[in-house]
């Protein structure tokens, strides 16, 4: 029967294409250019090599990708693909293909297509389908149908079968009104695991993994009134069940809603359902503004329409930003407290403070400074007796990042000097086993220095960039110093350019010694008429892990070059 469901509503939709298609307004198609083609192409090969090690990679790959566009009177028609040599550890070859014909408010969808309804149902996660987008006016609808994964293959120079998936299919729907201003829209996703595409292998059942079907409900809106505020949400509730083949009845459980729902969705005793909600409010002024904001996501919380994202969370944020109307000062600020257990399912809730601040300051035309900084606790509590006091976290962390810089820019010759200062310290404020928490105290400091000298009409520019890294804890610390160098060049007519990077990285450890990291680059381009480029890359990684050589940290030296063609049409 749900097959049958499906089968009906691909073919309604393609019987109700042509007829948005053919009704349109076509008095000004003898003005428009039959045919036009854009676009990009890019082929490019790789070769590798290593000693000291075993290759992480083949010799020799290439890739082929491509994102060309056909107009035909008024359609646009995008595509994209990509074509890459088929590994033996890959699992499934990257190739994909796909396309989104536009005219007017019509938008067709096929082949690999990532769209995105609502947070919750259908979010950026890649199908491989059909689909439609129709904007009327303000009216918003889309309907996606297709897959989400593919089964397992086998990799038979292995036997290993590492991740395991079913097929998937599913498909998701859109109807909304408004603009991007001000608009309301409810979605849906539905979709499940194919449990008869599991792959047949010797190890049988041994493989613990089940099919599973998803169905979600979700809305998202944007209202602004009174010019200056705005009101925002998106919320969903969602139906996941963890085995499609399961023999658990939804007789033996009491919920109102899953009994409810059992008539349109497949569900059985390991059915579960879980709510996400989201809602931000504020104000923006010329020069500032607030924002308020709520989120709310059960534990358990899963929608097949995205690939992830956390859940049992409940969050409280208040955002205030500003601006001077010189524009020389500009902030951002972010405090709220966070907090997982929302349902007291754990035996411990942990607490964050969370704070943020972002502030950029233009004092002069060519002294500027970035201020950022952050701060996030965690205090963990027992919520039962029996939870020992000795497990309890309370930790913060701070992050401080300052960054002052002072340009010279003539017609002539243009000096940047950047200094860069981020300090970072974990502090634990636990007694595990007696023992002192200071021992778990991390501080960490990192210091740049990057000064860039370019010589506009001689098209030459050369940069330095001096680091230096430390990891101070009770045991030791962990010191990384090093410089780096490079430049860049171009010819007068710009149709050929050149560049050169090198960096020396050396660590030294109270545990470990000294180690010695060397990198180069070289990469150059020619322009061989404004359509036809191409592009050679070289690459050089030296490892010397000095006194700790052994059999798992080897000395090792890798080498990489590319070679491309892009034509652009």
């Amino acid at each position: 029967m749900e097959l049958r469901k499906k089968t009906f509503i691909i073919i309604l939709i393609f019987v109700i294409y042509p007829c948005f298609i053919f009704s349109q307004d076509l008095t000004n198609i003898k003005d428009a250019k039959p045919i036009i083609f854009s676009g990009n192409l890019e082929a490019r090969s790789i070769a590798y090599n290593a000693t000291g090690i075993e290759n992480r990679r083949d010799p020799f790959s290439y890739i082929i990708t491509g994102s060309p566009t056909v107009s035909l009177y008024g359609w646009s028609i995008p595509f994209s693909f990509a074509f890459s040599k088929e590994q033996k550890s890959f699992r499934q070859p990257f190739n994909q293909f796909g396309m989104s014909p536009t005219y007017k408010w019509i938008t067709l969808h096929a082949g690999y297509r990532n769209l995105n309804f609502s947070p919750y149902t259908l979010a950026g996660h890649t199908m491989l389908g059909a689909g439609f987008e129709l904007k009327p006016k303000k009216f918003r609808t889309a309907f996606m149908y297709g897959k989400l994964n593919r089964a397992t293959v086998i990799d038979t120079t292995t036997n290993a079968l590492v991740p395991f998936s079913f097929s998937r299919l599913g498909y998701a729907a859109k109807l909304g009104y408004g603009t991007d201003a001000n608009f309301f829209d409810l979605s849906f996703l539905k979709a499940q695991d194919d449990s008869t595409s599991r792959p047949s292998f010797p190890l049988g059942d041994d493989i613990n993994v089940l099919a599973a079907s998803n169905g979600v409900l979700g809305f998202k809106s944007r209202f602004s009134f009174l010019k200056k505020f705005f009101l925002e949400s998106d919320g969903a509730v969602s139906l996941y069940t963890r085995d499609v083949n399961s023999p658990l009845h939804l007789d033996s459980l009491e919920d109102k809603f899953l009994n409810r729902a059992k008539n349109i969705f497949n569900v059985n005793g390991s059915s579960e359902w879980y709510t996400a909600l989201n809602v931000g409010a504020g104000f923006k002024e010329k020069y500032y503004g607030l924002k308020l904001n709520y989120k709310r996501i059960e534990p358990g919380f899963k929608t097949m329409g995205a690939y992830y994202f956390g859940n049992d969370l409940e969050a409280w944020l208040i955002n205030p930003s500003f601006s001077l109307p010189s524009g020389k000062l500009r902030g951002n600020v972010s405090v709220g407290i966070q907090r997982d257990n929302i349902k007291e399912q754990k035996q411990a809730t942990n607490k964050r403070l969370i704070g943020t601040a972002n502030i950029t300051a233009q004092f002069t035309e060519r002294l500027g400074l970035d201020f950022n900084y952050s701060n996030f606790s965690n205090n963990q509590a027992p919520k039962t007796l029996s939870f020992a006091d000795s497990l309890k976290i309370v930790q913060t962390t701070q992050v401080i990042s300052i960054m002052p810089r002072y340009m010279i820019v003539g017609p002539d010759l243009s000096h940047m000097f950047m200094v860069s200062a981020n300090l970072s310290g974990m502090k634990d404020y636990n007694n595990y086993f007696d023992n002192d928490a200071e021992e778990r105290n991390i501080t960490t400091q990192q210091f740049f220095f990057n000064y860039t000298i370019s010589f506009p009409k001689k098209r030459v520019s050369v940069f330095t960039n001096l680091n230096y890294t430390e990891l101070i804890q009770e045991m030791g610390s962990h010191k990384y110093q090093g410089f780096s160098l490079g430049g860049n060049y171009a010819i007068p007519n710009n149709k050929a350019q050149v560049g050169v990077n090198s960096s020396f990285m050396q660590g030294i450890s109270d545990v470990n010694g000294k180690s010695l990291i060397v990198n180069a680059s070289l990469n150059g381009s020619y322009k061989v008429d404004r359509n036809q480029t191409l592009r050679v890359q070289m690459y050089l990684t030296n490892n010397n892990p000095g006194s700790v050589i052994t059999n798992m940290n080897p000395a090792f030296t890798e080498t990489r070059g590319e070679l491309a063609y892009m034509f652009n049409f």
